[in-house]
């Protein structure tokens, strides 16, 4: 039961909780609000099979990333996290990497039907990319500065992407002559699918950034270099501080073209608030527990994020 436990922590179930809910929210909050504002009553053209087997492809990729790090990460996360060092403790090497090959292979077999069954093609070689790139971002892209970071953040902002990429297509296919002005309706759902990325891309630079600021120690001895080892903590503060006014400048944009000053005032309270007790928070952090808390808070806009998104009409 332990072993088994700890497999399943392996793929850090938190991360992959927020996956499934982005997905979720993004498909039957933001689109479905927006299909029923069609004039012709579109529905969703892939099936709820289909959409699972989506959900399965995203989260299968995300796991074995989660698995593939911690696997090159052994001896880092001894000095930044001994109490959660789990490959080569609890669970063997060799079994880690089988984890992370035949979640791989599951998610590119799965994205290949998907593929099959829409006759779109293109995005079973986005999976393709993904398993690479993460293979390799630990021994390869972590030790660059910046680049690390952007890779995780623009993986994170593709989850919104993909959630709509299949269903998009198809939409156009069958719903292109229907509409009076197809271009500008989907071009529409397009721009909202990208601002939805766009606002993911950025936490998770910010929170890419506040993990090394609280796992410098280890960083160091595993060669890494981080934002904060290149260039110091007080620099990397700023550089958050900047993504986290941009972030809230995001919001205040977004919030200003809603329908109502009552969705106007809970989206920019929900989210710029917690921004400013984080940004606040950062500024104070000073030991590894403070950066973790931080990296909390990150998570919790996050959350609230994806509740505004399924509160407010689109």
């Amino acid at each position: 039961m332990n072993a088994f436990r700890n497999i399943i922590l392996l793929t850090r179930p938190v991360n992959l909780l927020i996956v499934l809910l982005t997905m979720c929210v993004v498909r039957f909050g933001v689109m479905s609000d927006i299909l029923d504002s069609a004039s012709v009553g579109m529905k969703f053209q892939l099936s709820n099979t289909e959409f699972v087997l989506l959900l399965f492809v995203a989260i299968a990729l995300t796991a074995a990333g989660n698995v593939i790090n911690d696997y090159f990460d052994q001896k880092v996360d001894r000095i930044n996290k001994p109490d959660e060092v789990i490959v080569g403790k609890t669970v063997k090497r060799r079994v880690a990497i089988v984890m992370h090959q035949v979640l791989n292979f599951l998610a590119i077999m799965f994205s290949t039907i998907l593929s099959f069954k829409t006759s779109y093609w293109w995005p079973m070689l986005l999976t393709i990319f993904i398993a690479t790139i993460l293979w390799w971002y630990s021994p390869v892209f972590k030790k660059k500065v910046f680049i690390g970071n952007f890779i995780v953040a623009l993986c994170t902002a593709s989850v919104p992407i993909w959630t709509a990429i299949y269903e998009i297509d198809a939409l156009q296919n069958y719903y292109a002559d229907m509409l009076i002005k197809s271009e500008v309706f989907f071009k529409k759902l397009w721009i909202v699918i990208l601002i939805i990325s766009a606002f993911a891309f950025l936490l998770t630079l910010i929170r890419e950034a506040i993990k090394d600021m609280q796992d410098m120690q280890g960083d160091i001895l595993g060669e890494y270099n981080t934002l904060p080892i290149a260039y110091g903590v007080a620099k990397t503060k700023v550089y958050v501080f900047v993504l986290m006014f941009l972030f809230m400048l995001g919001i205040f944009f977004a919030a200003s073209h809603m329908q109502t000053v009552t969705n106007q005032a809970m989206l920019s309270a929900s989210l710029i608030i917690p921004a400013i007790f984080t940004s606040w928070k950062i500024r104070k952090a000073e030991t590894s527990v403070d950066f973790s808390a931080c990296s909390r808070y990150i998570k919790l806009i996050v959350v609230i994020g994806l509740l505004m998104l399924t509160i407010i009409p689109w």
